[in-house]
Protein backbone atom coordinates (compact mmCIF):
# COMPACT_ATOMS: atom_id res chain seq x y z
CA UNK A 1 0.00 0.00 0.00
CA UNK A 2 1.07 3.56 -0.71
CA UNK A 3 2.74 4.97 2.41
CA UNK A 4 1.08 8.33 1.79
CA UNK A 5 -2.34 6.68 1.93
CA UNK A 6 -1.41 4.77 5.07
CA UNK A 7 -0.23 8.01 6.60
CA UNK A 8 -3.45 9.81 5.67
CA UNK A 9 -5.51 6.96 7.16
CA UNK A 10 -3.49 7.17 10.40
CA UNK A 11 -4.22 10.89 10.60
CA UNK A 12 -7.88 10.35 9.90
CA UNK A 13 -8.08 7.68 12.61
CA UNK A 14 -6.09 9.65 15.18
CA UNK A 15 -3.23 7.11 15.37
CA UNK A 16 -0.58 9.40 16.81
CA UNK A 17 2.12 6.77 17.14
CA UNK A 18 1.90 5.73 13.50
CA UNK A 19 1.83 9.36 12.37
CA UNK A 20 4.93 10.08 14.43
CA UNK A 21 6.83 7.11 12.96
CA UNK A 22 6.10 8.17 9.39
CA UNK A 23 7.13 11.76 10.09
CA UNK A 24 10.39 10.62 11.67
CA UNK A 25 11.20 8.30 8.77
CA UNK A 26 10.45 11.02 6.20
CA UNK A 27 9.50 10.61 2.57
CA UNK A 28 5.84 11.38 3.29
CA UNK A 29 3.74 13.97 1.49
CA UNK A 30 2.03 15.66 4.45
CA UNK A 31 -0.29 17.47 2.04
CA UNK A 32 -1.46 14.38 0.15
CA UNK A 33 -5.15 14.63 -0.74
CA UNK A 34 -7.72 11.84 -0.97
CA UNK A 35 -10.57 11.57 -3.48
CA UNK A 36 -12.55 14.25 -1.59
CA UNK A 37 -9.57 16.56 -1.65
CA UNK A 38 -9.08 16.24 2.10
CA UNK A 39 -5.56 16.47 3.49
CA UNK A 40 -4.25 14.74 6.62
CA UNK A 41 -4.47 18.10 8.39
CA UNK A 42 -8.13 18.47 7.41
CA UNK A 43 -9.05 15.16 9.11
CA UNK A 44 -7.00 15.89 12.20
CA UNK A 45 -8.67 19.28 12.58
CA UNK A 46 -12.12 17.82 12.04
CA UNK A 47 -11.48 15.28 14.80
CA UNK A 48 -10.03 17.87 17.16
CA UNK A 49 -6.66 16.16 17.64
CA UNK A 50 -4.41 19.00 18.73
CA UNK A 51 -1.21 16.98 19.14
CA UNK A 52 -1.27 15.52 15.65
CA UNK A 53 -2.26 18.90 14.19
CA UNK A 54 0.81 20.43 15.79
CA UNK A 55 3.04 17.63 14.48
CA UNK A 56 1.72 18.05 10.93
CA UNK A 57 2.15 21.82 10.94
CA UNK A 58 5.70 21.50 12.28
CA UNK A 59 6.45 19.19 9.37
CA UNK A 60 5.17 21.44 6.63
CA UNK A 61 1.42 20.83 6.45
CA UNK A 62 -0.29 23.62 4.52
CA UNK A 63 -3.01 25.24 6.66
CA UNK A 64 -4.60 26.91 3.63
CA UNK A 65 -5.32 23.90 1.40
CA UNK A 66 -9.02 23.43 0.67
CA UNK A 67 -10.86 20.26 -0.35
CA UNK A 68 -13.24 19.73 -3.26
CA UNK A 69 -15.92 21.71 -1.41
CA UNK A 70 -13.51 24.58 -0.75
CA UNK A 71 -13.43 23.64 2.94
CA UNK A 72 -10.14 24.42 4.66
CA UNK A 73 -8.78 22.89 7.88
CA UNK A 74 -10.21 25.94 9.66
CA UNK A 75 -13.67 24.96 8.41
CA UNK A 76 -13.01 21.41 9.55
CA UNK A 77 -12.14 22.41 13.11
CA UNK A 78 -15.63 23.90 13.39
CA UNK A 79 -16.86 20.38 14.15
CA UNK A 80 -14.72 19.98 17.25
CA UNK A 81 -14.42 23.65 18.16
CA UNK A 82 -10.88 23.16 19.48
CA UNK A 83 -9.51 26.65 20.16
CA UNK A 84 -5.91 25.43 20.44
CA UNK A 85 -6.07 24.01 16.92
CA UNK A 86 -7.63 27.25 15.67
CA UNK A 87 -4.72 29.18 17.15
CA UNK A 88 -2.21 26.82 15.52
CA UNK A 89 -3.89 27.17 12.12
CA UNK A 90 -4.02 30.96 12.29
CA UNK A 91 -0.36 31.10 13.31
CA UNK A 92 0.40 28.91 10.27
CA UNK A 93 -1.30 31.34 7.89
CA UNK A 94 -4.85 30.00 7.66
CA UNK A 95 -7.31 32.47 6.12
CA UNK A 96 -9.74 33.35 8.90
CA UNK A 97 -12.38 34.44 6.39
CA UNK A 98 -12.00 31.68 3.78
CA UNK A 99 -15.27 30.76 2.07
CA UNK A 100 -16.45 27.27 1.12
CA UNK A 101 -18.76 26.32 -1.76
CA UNK A 102 -21.84 27.29 0.27
CA UNK A 103 -20.39 30.69 1.03
CA UNK A 104 -19.75 29.81 4.67
CA UNK A 105 -16.79 31.13 6.58
CA UNK A 106 -15.20 29.16 9.43
CA UNK A 107 -17.07 31.45 11.84
CA UNK A 108 -20.41 30.63 10.27
CA UNK A 109 -19.61 26.91 10.39
CA UNK A 110 -18.72 27.15 14.07
CA UNK A 111 -21.97 28.93 14.83
CA UNK A 112 -23.86 26.32 12.84
CA UNK A 113 -22.28 23.68 15.09
CA UNK A 114 -23.07 25.72 18.22
CA UNK A 115 -19.39 26.11 19.12
CA UNK A 116 -19.78 29.32 21.08
CA UNK A 117 -16.33 29.48 22.65
CA UNK A 118 -14.59 28.77 19.36
CA UNK A 119 -16.73 31.39 17.61
CA UNK A 120 -15.91 33.98 20.25
CA UNK A 121 -12.22 33.17 19.82
CA UNK A 122 -12.44 33.64 16.05
CA UNK A 123 -14.28 36.94 16.46
CA UNK A 124 -11.59 38.06 18.87
CA UNK A 125 -8.98 37.15 16.25
CA UNK A 126 -10.67 39.39 13.71
CA UNK A 127 -13.14 37.16 11.84
CA UNK A 128 -15.45 39.22 9.63
CA UNK A 129 -18.94 38.97 11.14
CA UNK A 130 -20.59 40.78 8.22
CA UNK A 131 -19.92 38.13 5.56
CA UNK A 132 -23.01 36.24 4.38
CA UNK A 133 -23.37 32.72 2.98
CA UNK A 134 -24.90 31.95 -0.40
CA UNK A 135 -28.41 32.29 1.09
CA UNK A 136 -27.68 35.69 2.54
CA UNK A 137 -27.34 34.57 6.17
CA UNK A 138 -24.70 36.19 8.36
CA UNK A 139 -23.10 35.17 11.64
CA UNK A 140 -25.80 36.95 13.65
CA UNK A 141 -28.47 34.95 11.83
CA UNK A 142 -26.83 31.64 12.69
CA UNK A 143 -26.33 32.69 16.29
CA UNK A 144 -29.95 33.74 16.58
CA UNK A 145 -31.27 30.58 14.95
CA UNK A 146 -29.30 28.37 17.34
CA UNK A 147 -30.01 30.35 20.49
CA UNK A 148 -26.41 31.44 21.15
CA UNK A 149 -27.18 34.34 23.49
CA UNK A 150 -23.61 35.47 24.11
CA UNK A 151 -22.89 35.75 20.40
CA UNK A 152 -26.20 37.45 19.67
CA UNK A 153 -25.58 40.05 22.35
CA UNK A 154 -22.06 40.67 21.07
CA UNK A 155 -23.09 41.09 17.43
CA UNK A 156 -26.45 42.82 17.79
CA UNK A 157 -24.99 46.30 18.02
CA UNK A 158 -23.85 46.11 14.40
CA UNK A 159 -26.61 43.82 13.14
CA UNK A 160 -28.50 44.50 9.96
CA UNK A 161 -31.27 42.77 8.05
CA UNK A 162 -30.57 39.67 5.99
CA UNK A 163 -31.32 39.42 2.28
CA UNK A 164 -35.01 38.77 3.08
CA UNK A 165 -35.36 41.81 5.30
CA UNK A 166 -35.30 39.81 8.52
CA UNK A 167 -33.69 41.48 11.52
CA UNK A 168 -32.15 39.38 14.32
CA UNK A 169 -35.47 39.78 16.13
CA UNK A 170 -37.35 38.28 13.18
CA UNK A 171 -34.88 35.39 13.15
CA UNK A 172 -35.24 34.73 16.87
CA UNK A 173 -39.03 34.78 16.69
CA UNK A 174 -39.08 32.54 13.60
CA UNK A 175 -36.99 29.97 15.45
CA UNK A 176 -39.06 30.18 18.65
CA UNK A 177 -35.99 31.35 20.59
CA UNK A 178 -37.75 33.00 23.52
CA UNK A 179 -34.63 33.70 25.54
CA UNK A 180 -32.90 35.25 22.55
CA UNK A 181 -35.94 37.45 22.00
CA UNK A 182 -35.75 38.49 25.66
CA UNK A 183 -32.05 39.31 25.28
CA UNK A 184 -32.57 41.32 22.10
CA UNK A 185 -35.40 43.32 23.62
CA UNK A 186 -33.10 44.22 26.49
CA UNK A 187 -30.52 45.84 24.21
CA UNK A 188 -31.00 49.62 24.02
CA UNK A 189 -31.96 50.75 20.56
CA UNK A 190 -32.32 47.24 19.15
CA UNK A 191 -33.96 47.61 15.73
CA UNK A 192 -36.85 45.63 14.39
CA UNK A 193 -39.60 45.63 17.01
CA UNK A 194 -42.17 46.88 14.50
CA UNK A 195 -40.09 46.44 11.36
CA UNK A 196 -41.62 44.41 8.53
CA UNK A 197 -39.51 42.00 6.49
CA UNK A 198 -39.83 41.62 2.72
CA UNK A 199 -43.03 39.60 3.21
CA UNK A 200 -44.52 42.39 5.29
CA UNK A 201 -44.22 40.40 8.51
CA UNK A 202 -43.38 42.03 11.82
CA UNK A 203 -41.92 39.88 14.61
CA UNK A 204 -45.34 39.99 16.31
CA UNK A 205 -47.09 38.69 13.20
CA UNK A 206 -44.64 35.81 13.03
CA UNK A 207 -45.08 35.00 16.72
CA UNK A 208 -48.87 34.94 16.31
CA UNK A 209 -48.68 32.71 13.25
CA UNK A 210 -46.51 30.28 15.21
CA UNK A 211 -48.77 30.35 18.24
CA UNK A 212 -45.95 31.30 20.61
CA UNK A 213 -47.66 32.97 23.56
CA UNK A 214 -44.44 33.65 25.50
CA UNK A 215 -42.89 35.57 22.62
CA UNK A 216 -46.15 37.41 21.89
CA UNK A 217 -46.23 38.63 25.49
CA UNK A 218 -42.56 39.64 25.37
CA UNK A 219 -43.07 41.65 22.17
CA UNK A 220 -46.25 43.33 23.38
CA UNK A 221 -44.59 44.13 26.68
CA UNK A 222 -41.80 45.85 24.78
CA UNK A 223 -44.29 47.97 22.88
CA UNK A 224 -44.94 46.02 19.68
CA UNK A 225 -47.81 47.46 17.62
CA UNK A 226 -50.74 45.06 17.93
CA UNK A 227 -52.37 46.56 14.84
CA UNK A 228 -49.50 46.68 12.35
CA UNK A 229 -50.69 44.64 9.39
CA UNK A 230 -49.17 43.17 6.26
CA UNK A 231 -49.79 44.83 2.93
CA UNK A 232 -52.76 42.49 2.45
CA UNK A 233 -54.29 43.91 5.61
CA UNK A 234 -53.83 40.84 7.80
CA UNK A 235 -53.02 41.95 11.35
CA UNK A 236 -51.76 39.92 14.32
CA UNK A 237 -55.34 39.24 15.47
CA UNK A 238 -56.14 37.70 12.08
CA UNK A 239 -53.25 35.29 12.47
CA UNK A 240 -54.26 34.43 16.01
CA UNK A 241 -57.86 33.84 14.91
CA UNK A 242 -56.68 31.58 12.12
CA UNK A 243 -54.55 29.56 14.55
CA UNK A 244 -57.26 29.58 17.21
CA UNK A 245 -55.06 30.43 20.19
CA UNK A 246 -57.44 32.33 22.47
CA UNK A 247 -54.66 33.16 24.94
CA UNK A 248 -52.79 35.03 22.25
CA UNK A 249 -56.11 36.60 21.30
CA UNK A 250 -56.57 37.83 24.87
CA UNK A 251 -53.07 39.30 24.89
CA UNK A 252 -53.68 41.14 21.61
CA UNK A 253 -57.07 42.45 22.67
CA UNK A 254 -55.49 43.60 25.92
CA UNK A 255 -52.97 45.51 23.78
CA UNK A 256 -55.87 47.23 21.99
CA UNK A 257 -55.87 45.19 18.80
CA UNK A 258 -58.70 46.32 16.50
CA UNK A 259 -61.23 43.56 16.97
CA UNK A 260 -63.12 44.14 13.70
CA UNK A 261 -60.16 44.95 11.44
CA UNK A 262 -60.63 43.60 7.93
CA UNK A 263 -57.88 42.39 5.63
CA UNK A 264 -57.74 42.77 1.87
CA UNK A 265 -60.37 40.05 1.46
CA UNK A 266 -62.65 41.84 3.88
CA UNK A 267 -62.18 39.10 6.46
CA UNK A 268 -62.44 40.05 10.11
CA UNK A 269 -60.86 37.94 12.86
CA UNK A 270 -64.35 36.62 13.72
CA UNK A 271 -64.95 35.50 10.15
CA UNK A 272 -61.63 33.62 10.17
CA UNK A 273 -62.32 32.01 13.54
CA UNK A 274 -65.79 30.91 12.40
CA UNK A 275 -64.53 29.58 9.09
CA UNK A 276 -61.78 27.57 10.78
CA UNK A 277 -64.06 26.21 13.50
CA UNK A 278 -62.14 27.81 16.36
CA UNK A 279 -64.94 27.82 18.94
CA UNK A 280 -63.11 29.34 21.90
CA UNK A 281 -61.57 32.08 19.80
CA UNK A 282 -64.92 32.98 18.26
CA UNK A 283 -66.42 33.15 21.75
CA UNK A 284 -63.59 35.41 22.91
CA UNK A 285 -64.20 37.83 20.04
CA UNK A 286 -67.96 37.92 20.61
CA UNK A 287 -67.43 38.52 24.33
CA UNK A 288 -65.26 41.50 23.44
CA UNK A 289 -67.82 43.08 21.14
CA UNK A 290 -66.91 41.80 17.69
CA UNK A 291 -69.42 42.72 14.98
CA UNK A 292 -71.22 39.45 14.29
CA UNK A 293 -72.80 40.77 11.09
CA UNK A 294 -69.69 42.11 9.40
CA UNK A 295 -69.29 40.61 5.91
CA UNK A 296 -66.24 39.94 3.77
CA UNK A 297 -65.75 41.04 0.16
CA UNK A 298 -67.91 38.15 -1.02
CA UNK A 299 -70.76 39.32 1.18
CA UNK A 300 -70.43 36.38 3.59
CA UNK A 301 -70.56 36.73 7.38
CA UNK A 302 -69.15 34.60 10.14
CA UNK A 303 -72.57 32.91 10.47
CA UNK A 304 -72.51 31.94 6.81
CA UNK A 305 -69.15 30.15 7.18
CA UNK A 306 -70.09 28.48 10.45
CA UNK A 307 -73.29 27.16 8.91
CA UNK A 308 -71.66 26.13 5.65
CA UNK A 309 -68.99 24.09 7.44
CA UNK A 310 -71.24 22.60 10.09
CA UNK A 311 -69.75 24.36 13.09
CA UNK A 312 -72.97 24.29 15.10
CA UNK A 313 -71.55 25.62 18.35
CA UNK A 314 -70.20 28.72 16.63
CA UNK A 315 -73.44 29.19 14.70
CA UNK A 316 -75.47 29.09 17.93
CA UNK A 317 -73.01 31.51 19.56
CA UNK A 318 -73.43 33.97 16.71
CA UNK A 319 -77.21 33.68 16.57
CA UNK A 320 -77.47 34.31 20.31
CA UNK A 321 -75.26 37.39 19.81
CA UNK A 322 -77.62 38.81 17.21
CA UNK A 323 -76.23 37.48 13.94
CA UNK A 324 -78.63 37.78 11.04
CA UNK A 325 -79.15 34.80 8.75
Amino acid sequence: MDNNQTFLNACRNGQKGIVKIFLQKGGIDVNKRDMQGNTPLYYVCRNGNREIAGMLLQNGADATLANNKSETPLHAVAQSGNKEIIALLLAAGADINSIDNEGCTPLIRMLGNKRTEAALFLIGEGADTTLADNEGHKAIDYATAHGLREIVTLLSGNASSDSYGNTPLHQAVSNNQGEIVRSLLGIPGIPGLNTANDNGETPLLIACSKGNLLIVRLLLGAGADANKAQLNGSAPLHYAAWEGNQFIGQALIGAKAAIDAQNGQGESPLILAAREGNNDFAALLVENGADVNRADNAGHTALYYAGERGFNEIAELLLNAGAQG
